[in-house]
C-alpha cells in the first residue's frame, strides 16, 4: 500500500482522475450527438427556419433600403436640397428641415416605385385583356384552323409514329404528374394554404416597405449607431477589416445593379427596335417589358417573349407571332454571349469568361437564384482573392528588403 502511494501521490491522483473523468464525459458527448445527429439537425434547422421567417419583413426591409438609398439620396441632394433651402446658420432649424427634406424625397422615391408598377400592369392588362382577347379572338381561330389544315397529314404522320418514338410513355407519365400536381395545390387544404401563403407575402412586403421607409429616413442614424456597435464589439483590427470588407462587397454590389440595369436598357432599346422593324403594334412597351424582365436570367427573357408572341398572333396571325419570338431569341442571343458578359464584366471587374462561367456553374448548382447571384459572388470572391495576393506579395517585398538591408549591413560591417 505504501508503494502503491509512492506512485500516485494525492495530488497527482486526483490530477488523472479528472482527466480520465472529462475524457469520459467528453467521448460520452461525442457518441451522443453523433447517434441523434439527425433529430439535433432537424432541430437546429427548425430554430433557425423560424428565426429566418420571424425576421422576413426585417430582410425585406434592408433590401428594398440598399436598392432604393442612391435614388433617396440623388433626390435628396439634386432637387430637394434647392427647393427647401435654409439659412446654415440656424443648426435647430437646419435639422428639421434636413429630416423634412428626407422624408419629402423618401415618399417621391416610394411615390416613383409605386408609379412604374401601377403603369407596367395596367399597360399589360390592357395589352392582353382589354383589347386582343375580345377583338381578336375569332382571327386567332381561324388561323390555328387553317394551320392545323394545312400541315393536317404531317401532324397525323407524327402522331401515328408517336409510339415507335416511345414518346407515349413519356406524355402519358407526364400528364399523371401534372394531374397530381393539380390536385395537390388546388384541392381545399391546398388553396387554403396558398392563400395563407400569399397573405403572408403581402403582410411580409408591407412591414418590409414600411421598415425601409424608417430607415430610409434615419439614415445616417442608423449608420452612426451601425458603426458604434461594431466599434463596442469588435477589436480595432477586426472592426477595420470588417469595414473595408463591406465596402468592397457594397462596391461590387452596387455595380452590378449599375450594370444590369444598364444590360437591361440596351435591351429594351434593341428589342424595340427589332419588334418596330416587323410591323409589331406596341412594339415600344413590349420591348420595354422585355428589358425589365431580362433582369431575371434566363427565365426573364422567355417571359418577355409572351406578350410578343401573344400581340403579334393575335393581330397578324401565328407566321407574325413566331417572327416577333425569333426577333427577341437573336436579341437574347446576342445579349447572353456579348452584350451581358462584356457590360456586367467591366462593371465588377470580372473577364466576361468569367461571367460566363460564374452564370452557367451557378445555374447548374443553384437555379434561377444561382443565376442572379452568381456574378455578385464571383465578383466579390475576385476581390477577395486580389486583396489576399495583394498582402502576399506586399509581405514578399517587405521580407525582400529586410534581407536587402541585413545584407547590405553584414557587408558593411566586413
Amino acid at each position: 500500500m505504501s508503494k502503491f502511494k509512492d506512485y500516485f501521490p494525492d495530488k497527482q491522483w486526483w490530477r488523472y482522475s479528472m482527466f480520465i473523468a472529462f475524457t469520459a464525459a467528453i467521448l460520452y458527448a461525442l457518441f451522443f450527438l453523433i447517434k441523434n445527429l439527425n433529430v439535433i439537425a432537424a432541430v437546429l434547422l427548425s430554430g433557425l427556419s423560424s428565426i429566418s421567417s420571424a425576421l422576413t419583413p426585417l430582410f425585406i426591409g434592408l433590401v428594398l433600403t440598399y436598392l432604393l438609398s442612391p435614388l433617396v439620396d440623388i433626390i435628396n441632394k439634386k432637387i430637394m436640397s434647392k427647393i427647401m433651402f435654409t439659412n446654415p446658420k440656424d443648426p435647430v432649424k437646419l435639422e428639421k428641415v434636413a429630416k423634412t427634406r428626407r422624408l419629402v424625397s423618401v415618399i417621391i422615391t416610394y411615390i416613383i416605385i409605386i408609379a412604374i408598377i401601377v403603369v407596367i400592369i395596367y399597360a399589360f392588362s390592357v395589352l392582353i385583356f382589354g383589347q386582343f382577347v375580345f377583338s381578336g379572338i375569332d382571327s386567332m381561330i381561324d388561323a390555328l384552323v387553317n394551320y392545323v389544315s394545312t400541315y393536317e397529314e404531317s401532324i397525323t404522320t407524327w402522331i401515328a409514329g408517336l409510339p415507335e418514338m416511345g414518346l407515349t410513355e413519356y406524355v402519358q407519365e407526364f400528364a399523371n404528374r401534372g394531374m397530381l400536381w393539380l390536385s395537390s395545390h388546388f384541392s381545399v387544404g391546398g388553396t387554403i394554404s396558398r392563400i395563407t401563403q400569399i397573405g403572408g407575402s403581402i403582410v411580409n412586403l408591407a412591414i418590409g416597405t414600411i421598415v425601409s421607409i424608417y430607415i430610409l429616413m434615419d439614415k445616417d442614424f442608423f449608420v452612426r449607431l451601425w458603426r458604434k456597435f461594431l466599434h463596442l464589439v469588435l477589436p480595432q483590427k477586426a472592426n477595420a477589416i470588417l469595414t473595408e470588407t463591406l465596402s468592397d462587397i457594397n462596391s461590387v454590389l452596387s455595380a452590378f445593379i449599375r450594370g444590369a440595369l444598364l444590360d437591361s436598357l440596351i435591351i429594351a432599346i434593341l428589342s424595340s427596335i427589332a419588334l418596330s422593324i416587323l410591323g409589331l403594334d406596341f412594339a415600344v412597351f413590349i420591348g420595354c417589358f422585355a428589358g425589365i424582365a431580362n433582369v431575371i436570367p434566363y427565365f426573364g427573357p422567355v417571359l418577355g417573349m409572351i406578350p410578343a408572341f401573344i400581340v403579334g398572333a393575335f393581330t397578324d396571325g401565328l407566321t407574325q407571332g413566331i417572327l416577333a419570338v425569333a426577333a427577341l431569341l437573336i436579341v437574347q442571343q446576342i445579349d447572353c454571349n456579348l452584350i451581358y458578359p462584356k457590360i456586367v464584366g467591366s462593371t465588377t471587374g470580372l473577364h466576361p469568361l468569367f461571367v460566363l462561367l460564374a452564370v452557367s456553374v451557378a445555374g447548374y448548382y443553384g437555379g434561377i437564384i444561382g443565376m442572379i447571384l452568381a456574378v455578385p459572388l464571383a465578383g466579390i470572391v475576385q476581390t477577395f482573392i486580389i486583396k489576399w495576393v495583394q498582402s502576399k506579395e506586399s509581405k514578399q517585398r517587405a521580407q525582400m528588403e529586410r534581407q536587402g538591408t541585413s545584407s547590405d549591413s553584414d557587408t558593411y560591417q566586413s
